[in-house]
């Protein structure tokens, strides 16, 4: 243990064992367990964590002397560091701010994998008054240190705090929708994390919340600039996505993963590298170890015949999973059943490994309170399997509509045979609409389509799906475009192929 954990232990020690420092207040019980707090570096970073209260936190660390003790780069009471509390309080306010802000950026916040990475950026680029970059960057190692950081979470915190308003010069500029600027950015963000276990994906919102948070604090943040700001990051994202279908997971690497050797004694490597090889590698990102050997167990031998899935409950939201070997119309047959349903898809990913197992992932929104795992089983399955017409339920319900009357938005269609040197990426942004996606994705199986990976998302009325396709096994080409287009525009405007 350094001599700095060895004097915050005796200093809070001797703080517990008298009364508080004078000035702290009530803010001392917005960590009653403080001694589970520091002992060691991950104590410490659990209070990092932006959950509710971590602003009071800070603040009673800060005033009991542990902070300047565990973290001496972090300003003491100085303006720089009130301007570093008011972005943490920033973030702590996302979480449960009902705004439209809360909705994108919480959402956000709450999808990283290590968000005290974030908290403590925003604390250590304050460090000195107006340094230059390296400056910072070299004031913070000392912190990183203290907790033991690995060296993959120092290169985060280093490009957080290197580049904390390279998002803001770009977002805000005139030619910010230029495809070539957010093309840039991309490839910027893809360089940072060449060397990193964290995705590019989430270099990129750490950014953004950094920027976000930043702006918030300094005053500076309008409506106008938190839309451009997240246009610009739902921009990227996009270019992001566009050529993850091509990274899938290798053999050998998940060999030597720590998934690989903590596996479960009733799963041998064999089994774990026959279940995830040849998945995109975005599927590690997206689900825990737990649920990954989940999906092994389920997943041994499967045979044709086979659906599983899993559905789980998150606040308002539920998430679906539908693991089986991949068939005709089968992302296009789950998503009508889901609109015949009456469910909102909000999020989701449709993944296909090289073997041919499909992983479906869906985020659901259920505004009648329909839906149970009852509801799901046999339905499910018999769609999956084609033993029931989805038209035909559609149909009956009537769920398939044109979409509401009102002024009519062109759909925005894009084809992409550069991106990926394995798919054509298909990009359609539309106004959203009951059974949209199901309609979508059927006029692409109709077209013979091989719809290997989907990237959706919805916000407000605005629908934004990516699917990587082939073709016969090989990309579309030029003569499939005009075609194609002319199916999907129909689709697009509720009818279906």
């Amino acid at each position: 243990m350094s001599t700095h954990f060895e004097r915050a232990r005796t200093r809070l020690r001797n703080l517990l064992g008298g009364e508080p420092p004078a000035g702290a207040g009530d803010r001392t019980a917005a960590i009653p367990d403080l001694p589970a707090y520091a002992w060691n570096a991950d104590h410490l970073r659990l209070t990092l964590c932006p959950t509710p209260g971590v602003t009071d936190r800070l603040i009673a660390l800060e005033e009991k002397g542990v902070f300047a003790l565990l973290l001496p780069d972090v300003p003491q009471g100085t303006d720089s560091g009130e301007h570093a509390i008011a972005a943490v309080r920033a973030l702590e306010h996302l979480l449960d701010e009902t705004t439209l802000n809360g909705q994108r950026f919480g959402a956000m916040l709450r999808e990283l994998s290590a968000p005290d990475l974030l908290v403590l950026s925003l604390l250590l680029r304050d460090a000195q008054p107006a340094p230059p970059p390296d400056g910072t960057v070299r004031a913070a190692q000392s912190a990183c240190d203290h907790l033991h950081l690995a060296a993959d979470e120092r290169l985060m915190v280093e490009f957080l705090i290197r580049d904390d308003l390279r998002m803001s010069q770009i977002a805000f500029r005139p030619d910010a929708d230029d495809p070539k600027s957010v093309e840039m950015f991309a490839g910027y963000l893809n360089s940072a994390s060449l060397f990193s276990s964290f995705t590019t994906e989430e270099h990129l919102k750490m950014l953004c919340l950094l920027t976000l948070a930043t702006l918030k604090a300094g005053g500076t943040l309008t409506p106008l600039r938190s839309e451009l700001l997240w246009r610009f990051f739902v921009d990227t994202y996009n270019q992001l996505m566009k050529a993850y279908g091509d990274e899938v997971i290798e053999a050998r690497t998940i060999a030597k993963s720590a998934l690989n050797n903590t596996r479960p004694p009733d799963i041998s490597e064999a089994e774990l590298i026959q279940a995830i090889e040849g998945l995109p590698k975005r599927y590690l990102t997206l689900f825990d170890p737990v649920h990954i050997y989940e999906h092994v167990r389920l997943c041994r031998s499967i045979t044709a015949e086979e659906v599983h899935f899993f559905l789980h409950r998150h606040g308002d939201l539920w998430e679906l999973t539908v693991a089986t070997l991949d068939k005709p119309f089968l992302f296009s047959n789950i998503c009508g059943l889901l609109s015949y349903l009456d469910l909102d898809i909000l999020d989701g990913q449709a993944l296909t490994s090289t073997r041919g197992l499909v992983l479906d992932l869906f985020k659901i929104s259920d505004p009648k309170s329909r839906l149970t795992h009852s509801s799901l089983d046999p339905l499910l399955r018999e769609v999956v399997l084609g033993r029931r017409d989805v038209e035909s339920l559609l149909r009956s319900a009537h769920a398939v509509e044109p979409s509401p009357a009102g002024p009519r938005v062109a759909p925005v269609i894009a084809f992409d045979n550069e991106s990926s040197h394995r798919y054509t990426v298909l990009e359609i942004v539309a106004k959203d609409a009951p059974g949209l996606l199901y309609r979508i994705s059927r006029a692409l199986s109709t077209f013979h389509c091989e719809i290997e990976m989907v990237i959706i998302s919805t916000e407000e009325h605005r629908a934004v799906d990516v699917f990587h396709v082939k073709k016969d096994g090989a990309k579309l080409t030029d003569s499939d475009e005009l075609p194609l287009t002319e199916a999907l525009e129909q689709a697009v405007e509720g009818l279906s192929p």
